[in-house]
């Protein structure tokens, strides 16, 4: 009886190590896979992506008062051109030999000139600095615009960096969890030998993980939030829940 009984706790722990290896074979990978492991459906996420910009470049304010200026600008009218016709002149009148008679006859003939000069130089540089500032505003225009959405595309990756992270590290928490579990149901069925040391050292792994668990939580909570009412204007609360449809 007492060599069976050792043969059948030998198998148990041989069969024991097989699972725990195949456990921790599990987690290397889930950590290997990083944050492409557990992402949103692309389409989805595209989507919400669209979303987000459609949003901050109707509502930010800063954005919407750049182009108040542009379309203010393209209201103000031009001065008159630039060139003007000061006078016409008309002459006429020629002479030629007139052998039949032997004397110079006069005969009448037209010519049409035109005085050409520029314009008021006031109302010239008026023009010029007019186009001027509209170019200036449509480029400031485009340039807050690409801003933004570079803004907004950063704080995208990072938050989906974030929850990537906390998903991984949560599914890692699980293998580890379960991997704590079958050791001291080994150790209770006298399957294996107990390792106080081990089993502590695990336990305090799977704290540590807890804290980095809700370390990534609250960073991706406040980078929503701050992002949200940086970019979103009025319609912030509407960026944040679509914030929280990325990664929520």
């Amino acid at each position: 009886m007492t060599g069976e009984s050792g043969f059948n706790n030998q198998d148990s722990f041989t069969s024991g190590k097989k699972v725990i290896a195949g456990m921790l074979v599990c987690a290397f990978l889930l950590l290997a896979a990083g944050p492409f492991a557990w992402g949103q459906d692309d389409k989805v996420q595209n989507e919400i992506v669209q979303g987000m910009i459609r949003l901050v470049l109707e509502n930010n304010p800063t954005l919407a008062f750049q182009q108040t200026l542009v379309r203010e600008s393209e209201k103000i009218p031009k001065t008159g051109g630039a060139i003007a016709i000061t006078g016409l002149t008309l002459t006429g009148g020629t002479s030629f030999w007139d052998s039949n008679v032997s004397s110079f006859r006069l005969a009448p003939a037209v010519t049409l000139g035109a005085n050409l000069s520029l314009g008021d130089p006031a109302r010239l540089l008026s023009s010029y600095n007019l186009d001027k500032e509209r170019v200036l505003a449509r480029q400031e225009y485009q340039k807050i615009r690409d801003s933004l959405i570079t803004d907004l595309l950063s704080t995208v990756r990072d938050i989906l960096s974030l929850s990537s992270k906390q998903e991984s590290l949560g599914k890692l928490k699980v293998y580890l969890q379960d991997y704590s579990d079958l050791l001291e149901k080994q150790v209770r069925a006298g399957a294996a030998v107990p390792d106080l040391q081990k089993l502590w050292d695990l336990k305090e792994r799977i704290m540590g993980i807890e804290v980095e668990i809700q370390d990534a939580k609250n960073k991706m909570s406040t980078m929503k939030l701050e992002a949200a009412m940086r970019l979103g204007g009025d319609a912030w609360e509407k960026l944040l829940d679509l914030f929280a449809q990325l990664a929520g």
